[in-house]
């Protein structure tokens, strides 16, 4: 396993696609794959395949230039035609709340291309507010 400045990059330019609105990336970088899948913040958000490519559009066009995109550390790694990254941004809405949520995703090289197989986001919360307890593990 190897870290891959190229994965950062790709992973970079999806929050940079959703600060200005440019839907280009999910074309580039999305696998066309039957085994594609989102696990997006809201619990509806759990799609599939083609689903995926069309949903990431509309997102980044739901959001462009109304949503403010901070990047946190992206860490990207590599091992063979598998890649995987993870990075946690800030996005702050119109009225200025933020947003932390929590962003990973795999890839795997396609005709010498890396695209987005699994994505992952979250907000995490607490384990006493899930739980209404602290729970440790």
């Amino acid at each position: 396993m190897q870290s891959s400045p190229e994965l950062r990059a790709i992973i970079n330019g999806w929050f940079t696609s959703v600060a200005s609105g440019d839907s280009s990336w999910a074309d580039r970088h999305i696998s066309r794959g039957a085994g594609v899948r989102l696990i997006g913040t809201d619990p509806s958000e759990w799609l599939a395949g083609p689903e995926v490519a069309a949903f990431l559009k509309e997102e980044v066009k739901a959001m462009a230039s109304t949503v403010q995109v901070t990047l946190g550390e992206t860490e990207a790694f590599v091992e063979g035609s598998v890649g995987w990254g993870v990075t946690r941004p800030t996005l702050t809405m119109p009225g200025g709340m933020e947003v932390h949520p929590r962003w990973g995703a795999v890839f795997h090289r396609e005709e010498g291309e890396w695209k987005l197989v699994q994505l992952h986001a979250s907000i995490g919360l607490s384990n006493a507010e899930v739980f209404g307890m602290e729970v440790t593990g």
